[in-house]
């Protein structure tokens, strides 16, 4: 007797919404090839969620794989990492509920000014980089330089603590400079994840988990 080969039905990527307690929300099936997601016009709204822009993030399904692209101007996609990542200066990422911004700019040079007077200050860090906390509403909170070339973040006992900052972890994430002189950010194993905004077009994979506003997302590709 001959078996034909078994015809299995294609199942759209998913994106289901995590509740505040971690448990499971409503599930999207994302059943076409574009889907927008935003605050009050597109495919899937959150009306309640003043940091998602009316137009926030747009989610493609190209021959069974998950895309998603910023649309937004400003609150950006914030995509948890699973592997030390490289960061450029000005990137943005989320740790705990904090905001921060790298800046591996270097320092302008110390030098005096035509009548040769130096500018007095602070002395000037050792540290290759700066890590920028950014304030809801806009504006800069406080400013971290590196020892050297690391930096730990977590909710004590590290580099740069926030003691009330109820979803860091002790020990979160840290920050290095490699050989080649990029910063490389690391999740040390926290309990809610690292995420870093995303730039351009990102290919999404089963277990993803990212941030489109305050909405936490899980993606399932079958």
């Amino acid at each position: 007797m001959f078996f034909g080969a078994l015809q299995q039905e294609t199942v759209a990527p998913r994106l289901v919404v995590i509740k505040g307690e971690g448990g499971d929300g409503v599930t999207y099936h994302l059943s076409g090839t574009t889907h927008i997601v935003g605050r009050t016009q597109g495919d899937i709204t959150f009306g309640e969620d003043v940091f998602l822009n009316p137009e926030h993030a747009k989610f493609s399904v190209q021959s069974g794989r998950l895309f998603v692209q910023d649309l937004s101007n400003n609150n950006g996609v914030f995509l948890r990492i699973k592997r030390p990542t490289p960061l450029d200066d000005g990137d943005l990422f989320l740790v705990g509920e904090q905001l921060l911004k790298i800046d591996s700019a270097p320092l302008p040079e110390y030098g005096p000014n035509e009548s040769g007077t130096y500018f007095y200050g602070s002395p000037r860090p050792d540290g290759s980089f700066r890590v920028i906390q950014e304030l809801a509403g806009g504006g800069q909170g406080l400013v971290k330089s590196a020892t050297a070339t690391t930096m730990s973040m977590g909710r004590e006992g590290n580099d740069l603590d926030f003691p009330d900052d109820r979803f860091i972890s002790g020990h979160h994430a840290k920050l290095d400079l490699s050989d080649d002189a990029k910063v490389l950010l690391t999740d040390t194993g926290s309990r809610n994840g690292t995420f870093v905004r995303i730039k351009g077009a990102q290919e999404l994979f089963h277990g993803d988990y990212l941030f489109v506003g305050q909405q936490l997302f899980r993606v399932e590709i079958s």
